[in-house]
């Protein structure tokens, strides 16, 4: 699986947020800021490397965080150099990098 094939999944919406080690599927949040928590981490730098966090805080449901961990663990199964590529946005310029972060 590629990063694309999990931010166009059609029956489940996520949201994505990537950092220079890791991307987060995130939530919205259930605090009085809003915002997004994460409720999964998925390592770009080293394989099979995920992290499902608590969804309690967010207003995903049971069904919706499981299958959040799944399309994770899917993807952390899948070789770095297999991800495919992701656009960031950096000021006003839009760079192309390899989701293993290479």
């Amino acid at each position: 699986m590629t990063y694309e094939e999990l931010k166009n999944q059609k029956d489940f919406n996520v949201n994505l947020h990537y950092s220079v080690n890791e991307v987060a599927i995130l939530a919205p949040s259930l605090d009085t800021f809003g915002g997004d928590e994460p409720v999964v981490t998925i390592s770009k730098v080293e394989p099979f490397n995920y992290h499902p966090r608590d969804y309690r805080d967010t207003m995903l449901d049971l069904e919706d965080w499981q299958e959040a961990v799944k399309l994770a663990q899917e993807l952390a199964l899948t070789p770095l150099n297999e991800r495919g590529w992701y656009t960031t946005i950096t000021g006003l310029k839009r760079h192309r990098k390899p989701y293993g972060g290479f």
